[in-house]
């Protein structure tokens, strides 16, 4: 046995360590913990009789299992254990027992009446009393799982070792009991003399069955064994081959007669539930005695025990079926299974009201329904005797009042097609699953149309039946169930191309391999002896190296310097376009102001002129008192003044004079010019189609344009909420400079603007307006519709289905067109996690319907997986955000998947154990690389890229946390990751998780793979180890570029791209960082600094000349393309702000 550690901590945790605990049976995970804990371990002390006050030891008692079994019996027992783990286990197994002892070789003083031991150990002459009685647990050396190629187990004897032990122990007294599969999780024991009876193969075969079906070493069969197995009993060979032996032997027969039922076979208590468990003896009398159970109820399933029962005659119909089925004789095949049917399906009846509706009735209209005690109808417990009388035996279980009678032929029908497989039993057919199998079986049956139409409800009623008798989760049941029928077992010895002969050819072969490999390797050793005189001449040679490293270094360090001083004079030069942008605003007001001036003075310079020669100025001359007060009123009226002389003089020449009406129109004409800058505004503003989910905060996004028809736009700026923020304008729009002067419009190109609201918390109408500011000084307003916020977004969260115990994750699972052969395996690996209390959403971006059956298909009947079809392209990132919105609000942590990846089964286990630090808020790591084939391209994602989760500046430039390696605590998703900002083309979820979880706590990272990520054609996004400012210019060029010098076409994209995303997204994020996260003066700063980074090209200063220092090993130059794309945007502003010419029309 192994595990003393685990199997330890398993019972100081355990209420119940009684020997039949079911709460201990619920922990067997594998073969080694069944050792410690299944009920099938108490099987070997069935022949035994009461031992009540007998002393008895247990050499070698391991964790204590059958310690606890004879004390419970009332046996006073000491247990001998050399590991101390495992003693210390077997004591915590007793603990509420007084009458046991269990320690080392130091508890060994004195005789005990019973010693139990694995195999004959040297000192049982020395423990056991003069009438004593030694129980001897023996695994057989050349037993039937040795013959096909099993190894055998330590400590393992042939029959004829076994007798001389015995006999030179002076133990001359035995009875030798076979146990199936083994002696450590027997099912059936048979008496040795049963062997040597006549109908000894027939009797054997119907109660083993299969020998090794069940054994403890997980034996791997090359052929199937029932058939041998049943020609060696008949050969009078049984005892040579059986697994293993429970040995009762003494010094004197009459210890035997006493100590020992004299039983022809014991068919053990399989490890139930335990108001289910049941164990019968075969006596001579071929009478089979139920010695344990009584009879169990639960809701709608009962348990019919018979005390006694005599054994009925014949083979079992599932042996006749499978000798068909060895002999390729599917017409056999098809008349036994007929029988089989017809049999089963005698007393059905229709469906009624009357009928108790339970898993395994369900109620479907058209089926019959059997009698209760046909739930189990496996071939095997359908017996022919000689004159082909076919009889029931083994009717323990009864369901309800009936039960449907399709599901319970398929049931049988399943097991029957586990066994073959499991098994290796030969037949006809291709296929080699559980399911390929049972679907064969099926057709020869009648029941393929039931077997395609129902194969979930047999899932689901098996699994709730066998949660019922065993106590495990039914869902669970279910998904091994799905999962192992899809399952292809080894490649057994009869379908293996020539069989036996074949693989002595291989190994030939092999061996002609080894020998070609010893030669290669003598070649390798002379090969490094040449590479050794070679990496002397190599060392000579890095010396050189090193030395113009030396130099190369000091060239790099001058180059730094010199970078550094270019990034001075791009922040001169921008302070300096910034103000000379201010002073180019100043020269149009004023020019525009000194044209206005002008004009006015030409006009009352005329107007002057006339009045020179009017009536009312020769007047003037004879008053000269009222002419002065009359020409002051004219110069004020004149210029638009107000007073009480021009309002004289309005009085004086009344409604009709000449220079009223002048006057007045020019009032007129100023309304006039306002009302056609009103009118000449054309603009497009898109608002967002809903609601805005804020949470604590965020950004609202306005792209669109704005043009003037005679006049240029200077500036652009929106209030919302009473919050005033000015727009990016002079973006590149040809797209509305083309449709717009085709309408005769003199639009510019650069008629396009971006701007950034921040929104707070909230729920409402937020007002919001437009202000347009022409280069005249003219400012034209314009409300807006309103924006609605809600904090929360409307998306009702998943109910969980959380199917074990621990933290609860939520696997968020983003589809779009998946492969359906890579999803499978995806999911799959999900379902093989360690730590199985996890529940997966798959959220669909609008794939096809056909695609999205075909994943449907994939979690049928598995309540651990929802799919949520949308319908809706969003793209990745905003369907990650959906995703994470969508997650149960009771997970504790939140787990990015991809469609096409492979997890380890230890991924979300070790991941969430990082966790387990309150510090760190988000854990990531590494993976392994695979294709499309499933090989591996790269050990490590990080093989040529740095790794680091400490820098928020670089994260954000570059992000380095992958996030479907990663895991993240749900209550920090859920305050401050959601509502995801609004995001641009080139914006990944996984790097706002990253950049959040770093402000909130700490980031970890696991430095070894936990899952395979799959690189293939159809990735929508993948790893990228380029470094970003290849090809970028350097320098001089870099200010060339800055003075609008000409770009190659491919280059010029790639930067109007990355200003239009890049540059938006890091301020986009930097901005919602601070809105929704209190950070540090510094750290402030920073965000401050990087969300203006759109605009201001100095902002973009520091973190150019910090990577000039490092080299930008973190970013991969991604802060040199940023400037040089900001440097582009800006050269070009001015051009696409002028408006184009006038075009006179010919």
């Amino acid at each position: 046995m192994t595990g003393s550690s685990d199997a330890l901590a398993v019972l100081r945790a355990a209420r119940d360590t009684s020997a039949g605990s079911a709460e201990l049976a619920a922990a067997v995970r594998s073969w080694a913990t069944a050792a410690h804990f299944s009920p099938a371990r108490l099987g070997v002390l069935d022949p035994l009789r009461p031992l009540p006050g007998a002393r008895v030891l247990h050499l070698g008692c391991g964790s204590g299992a059958l310690v606890r079994a004879l004390a419970e019996a009332g046996a006073v027992v000491t247990g001998c254990e050399p590991d101390p783990d495992l003693a210390e286990a077997a004591r915590e197994r007793c603990r509420d027992l007084p009458g046991v002892t269990v320690g080392g070789d130091e508890v060994l003083g004195g005789t005990w009446d019973v010693v139990l031991a694995d195999g004959v150990d040297p000192r049982l002459p020395d423990l056991l009393a003069p009438r004593g009685l030694a129980v001897l647990l023996v695994a057989n050396r050349m037993g039937l799982g040795q013959l096909i190629g099993a190894p055998a187990a330590p400590g393992a004897v042939t029959p004829g070792e076994l007798a001389a032990a015995l006999d030179a122990a002076g133990l001359t007294a035995r009875r030798v009991v076979q146990a199936y599969p083994d002696v450590v999780l027997p099912r059936v024991l048979l008496d040795e003399s049963l062997l040597a009876r006549p109908d000894a193969a027939e009797l054997v075969d119907k109660l083993v069955r299969h020998p090794l079906q069940g054994s403890a070493a997980g034996v791997d069969p090359l052929v199937s064994t029932r058939e041998p197995h049943r020609l060696a009993v008949a050969a009078g060979a049984g005892p040579a081959v059986a697994p293993g032996s429970v040995v009762f032997a003494a010094r004197d027969a009459a210890v035997l007669a006493e100590r020992v039922h004299d039983g022809l076979a014991w068919l053990t208590a399989n490890p139930r539930l335990p108001h289910w468990r049941r164990a019968r003896r075969l006596d001579r009398d071929l009478v089979l005695r139920t010695t344990r159970g009584s009879g169990g109820a639960a809701g709608w399933l009962r348990q019919r025990v018979t005390d006694v029962e005599p054994l009925v005659p014949g083979r079992g119909l599932d042996a006749l079926v499978l000798a068909a089925l060895r002999e390729h004789d599917l017409e056999r095949a098809a008349a036994l299974l007929a029988v089989w049917r017809e049999h089963c399906l005698d007393g059905a009846r229709e469906l009624s009201d009357a009928h108790q509706r339970h898993p395994f009735l369900p109620g479907r209209a058209g089926v019959a329904v059997l009698p209760a005690d046909r739930l189990d109808v496996h071939p095997g417990n359908l017996v022919v005797d000689a004159d082909g009388v076919v009889r029931r035996v083994d009717d323990e279980w009864l369901a309800g009042t009936g039960v449907d009678a399709e599901l319970v032929l398929l049931r049988a029908l399943l097991e029957f097609a586990r066994e073959v497989v499991g098994n290796a039993a030969e037949h006809p057919w291709r296929a080699r699953t559980v399911h390929g199998v049972l679907t064969e079986l099926c057709a020869l049956s009648g029941v393929g149309q039931a077997l395609r139409a129902r194969w979930e409800e047999l899932l689901s009623a098996e699994a709730q039946l066998q949660e019922a008798v065993h106590g495990r989760t039914a869902a669970l049941i279910a998904a091994e169930l799905a999962a192992s029928a899809r399952v292809e077992p080894p490649e057994p010895l009869w379908r293996v191309p020539g069989g036996v002969e074949e693989l002595r050819a291989d190994r030939a072969r092999r061996h002609a391999a080894d020998e070609a490999l010893t030669e290669r390797e003598r070649e390798l050793a002379a090969a490094r002896e040449q590479l050794a005189e070679l990496a002397d001449r190599v060392a000579l040679a890095e010396h050189g190296l090193t030395s113009a490293n030396a130099a190369l270094d000091t060239m790099d360090d001058r180059l730094a310097l010199a970078f550094a001083e270019i990034a001075d004079a791009v922040a001169e030069a921008g302070a300096a376009w910034e103000s000379a942008a201010r002073a180019a605003a100043e020269t149009e007001r004023a020019e525009a102001s000194a044209a206005a001036l002008a004009a006015r003075l030409d006009r009352t310079a005329q107007r002057l002129a006339a009045l020179e020669s009017s009536r009312l100025v020769r007047q003037a001359h004879r008053a000269l008192w009222p002419a002065a007060r009359v020409a002051r009123g004219v110069r004020d009226l004149a210029l638009g003044r107000p007073g009480e002389e021009s309002d004289g003089v309005l009085r004086r020449i009344g409604a009709r004079s000449a220079l009223a009406g002048s006057v007045l129109a020019a009032g007129r004409y100023r309304a006039a010019a306002a009302r056609a800058r009103e009118q000449h505004l054309h603009f497009d503003v898109p608002l967002p189609a809903g609601p805005v989910a804020t949470g604590r905060g965020t950004v609202v996004e306005l792209t669109g344009w704005v043009v003037h028809a005679d006049v240029g736009v200077r500036a652009l700026s929106f209030t919302l909420g009473g919050v005033e923020v000015a727009a990016t304008y002079g973006l590149s729009r040809p797209d509305v400079a083309a449709a717009l002067r085709a309408d005769g419009v003199r639009a510019p190109e650069g008629s396009g603007f971006h701007a950034r609201l921040p929104v707070p918390p909230g729920d409402g109408e937020l007002p919001l307006t437009m202000v347009v500011e022409l280069t005249d000084g003219t400012a034209l307003r314009r409300d807006l519709d309103p924006v609605v916020v809600r904090t929360r977004p409307a998306a009702r969260r998943l109910t969980g289905h959380w199917p074990g115990s621990g933290p609860k994750v939520a696997v968020c699972l983003a589809l779009y067109e998946p492969d359906v052969k890579f999803l499978a395996a995806q999911l799959d690996s999900i379902r093989a996690q360690s730590h199985t209390n996890w529940f997966c959403l798959l959220v669909d971006d609008g794939s096809a319907p056909e695609v999205l059956d075909e994943v449907a298909g994939l979690i049928a009947g598995d309540p651990r997986f929802a799919l949520v079809r949308t319908g809706e392209n969003v793209g990745f990132y905003a369907n990650f955000g959906r995703a994470f919105e969508l997650a149960p609000a009771d997970a504790d942590a939140i787990a990015p998947a991809d469609q096409d990846d492979v997890w380890y089964e230890d991924k979300l286990e070790s991941l969430l154990a990082a966790l387990a630090d309150p510090a760190v808020q988000l854990v990531y790591a590494d993976m392994r690389l695979i294709d499309e084939h499933d090989s591996v391209v790269e050990e490590s994602f990080w093989a040529s890229r740095v790794n680091q989760r400490d820098d928020l500046e670089s994260l954000l430039l570059l992000n380095t946390v992958t996030g479907a390696a990663s895991l993240m605590r749900a209550d920090l998703v859920a305050d401050k990751v959601l509502p995801l900002p609004p995001g641009t083309p080139s914006a990944f979820h996984d790097q706002w998780m990253a950049a959040t979880a770093m402000l909130n706590g700490r980031i970890a990272f696991l430095d070894r793979p936990l899952h395979a990520y799959r690189q293939h054609s159809s990735n929508v996004s993948g790893r990228q180890d380029d470094r970003l400012d290849r090809d970028l210019p350097s320098g001089l060029a870099l200010l060339k570029l800055a003075r609008g010098g000409p770009v190659p076409p491919r280059l010029a994209a790639e930067l109007d791209a990355v200003a239009d995303f890049e540059l938006r997204r890091l301020a986009q994020f930097a901005r919602v960082l601070l809105l929704r996260n209190e950070v540090d003066p510094a750290t402030r700063a920073l965000l401050e600094r990087l969300s203006q980074v759109e605009d201001s090209i100095r902002a973009l200063v520091p973190t150019v000349a910090r990577a000039a220092r490092d080299g930008g090993r973190f970013t991969a130059g991604a802060e040199r393309r940023l400037l040089a794309a900001a440097l582009r945007r800006r050269a070009l502003r001015g051009e696409r702000l002028r408006i184009p010419p006038l075009v006179r029309p010919l």
